[in-house]
């Protein structure tokens, strides 16, 4: 039977660690805004699947008979089919992106935008003093001392002055 918790132990304690959870403050150092547009982060695509399952059953059957592709038609023309489909959806969605139709409806009736039409609808519905930034980061006011460590460099590597 104990009578105390094993973390208030000597060991515990002398580990050098709290026992009690680490707590994380939110310091706002630069405003939380956004901007007036967005960078493209690729290529816009459709999402379709890659086909992973037929081309899995293609080549356990061509396992299974020794890389023989006649026993094994069934699974070719499951795997080119399901090429051509995806082939085909992306075809779609590049001419719906040409078109900038993919903001109302998309491909497969989901919904999606690409950076360049969301660009232009901020283009037409400005946010003001969004993206522009009267401020720097860690940049003194001027009713800020120069000795006060505002920005908590004070133990930072680098040169001494």
């Amino acid at each position: 039977m104990m009578f105390s918790s094993p973390l208030l132990k000597e060991k515990a304690l002398a580990r050098g660690k709290s026992i009690y959870p680490k707590v994380t403050v939110f310091s706002e150092i630069l405003p939380l805004a956004s901007k007036n547009r967005v960078q493209a982060g690729q290529k816009p695509r459709a999402a379709s699947s890659s086909c992973t399952q037929e081309l899995q059953a293609l080549f356990g059957c061509l396992k299974k008979w020794e890389f023989d592709d006649v026993p094994c038609a069934k699974q070719h023309t499951s795997y080119m089919d399901c090429v051509h489909k995806g082939a085909e959806e992306a075809a779609a969605y590049r001419e719906a992106a040409r078109k900038g139709t993919l903001g109302e409806t998309g491909t497969g009736g989901k919904q999606s935008m690409t950076s360049a039409q969301f660009n232009k609808i901020q283009k037409l519905f400005p946010q003001p003093n969004l993206g522009q930034q009267p401020y720097r980061q860690m940049k003194r006011l001027p009713t800020q001392d120069y000795a006060d460590d505002i920005f908590h460099r004070k133990h930072w590597p680098g040169k001494r002055s």
